[in-house]
């Protein structure tokens, strides 16, 4: 799925546009975290929404995503150290 078309020619030598490529999986997963974030939001404008939150929330985390070398292990780096953090914070107290 693209989210804007490829052979679109844009102003500028740094255009904001960027293509990104998603799996249904993916597709569906933004629709959900869209429609949980503002369901009166439209999809046109719920997508990139999501993805700016999830962006935002890594950015936050301080997590250094340099050492990754491929977008599989930028996944796996942010998933461990989000989750991680995650468990630090809801650990039981004694």
């Amino acid at each position: 799925m693209r989210l804007t078309p490829t052979g679109r020619s844009v102003a500028g030598t740094a255009p904001a546009t960027e293509t990104i490529v998603l799996s249904k999986r993916h597709a569906s997963f933004l629709a959900k975290m869209s429609n949980e974030i503002n369901p009166a939001m439209p999809k046109a404008f719920g997508w990139p929404q999501a993805i700016r939150t999830i962006l935002d929330r890594i950015e936050q985390s301080n997590i250094d995503l340099t050492a990754a070398s491929s977008e599989y292990e930028i996944a796996q780096l942010a998933a461990g150290e989000l989750r991680s953090k995650s468990r630090r914070r809801t650990a039981p107290r004694a």
